[in-house]
């Protein structure tokens, strides 16, 4: 159960840099607590070249399997920088970084990977919440980064 759960009340910054810190720490089944039933996270299309579609997962269990799935080959972290929360949506621009740790080819919704070279981005996220918890997720694609800029260390 996640502190924000309640009707009537906003997530605050300190509570989503909790789901943050869980997100860092590869916790899925703990970020998915965030979440409700009947999750969907729905992604930008095109944002790391052509051919890149965008894509939708549905419930929390396809959440894990894909995020673990993911950190099978690279290293997510994620920063909070701008947040707007009410009761019933939740803004966050968050800086990505993408540390692959092993090459891996482009899949469905993902560029390749590069062992050693980050992939850095900034996304807008909208959540959706109901009585405390993510409904729907939706990440747009904001701006690429130089990769000679990475902060974090894998």
């Amino acid at each position: 159960m996640t502190t924000a759960e309640g009707k009537g009340r906003a997530m605050t910054r300190e509570e989503f840099l909790e789901y943050v810190h869980y997100f860092n720490k590869k916790d899925f089944v703990k970020v998915a607590d965030y979440f409700t039933p009947d999750i969907t996270v729905e992604y930008y299309d095109n944002a790391t070249g052509p051919a890149v579609p965008a894509r939708t997962l549905r419930g929390p269990d396809e959440f894990i399997e894909n995020y673990k799935a993911l950190t099978s080959t690279v290293k997510e972290v994620l920063e909070l920088r701008d947040f707007i929360s009410t009761e019933d949506r939740l803004f966050a621009e968050l800086y990505t970084e993408f540390h692959p740790f092993k090459d891996a080819p482009a899949s469905e919704g993902r560029q390749a990977w590069k062992a050693g070279e980050p992939v850095i981005s900034t996304n807008w996220v909208m959540y959706e919440m109901l009585n405390g918890k993510m409904k729907r997720i939706r990440i747009a694609h904001w701006r690429l980064h130089d990769s000679k800029t990475a902060k974090y260390k894998p």
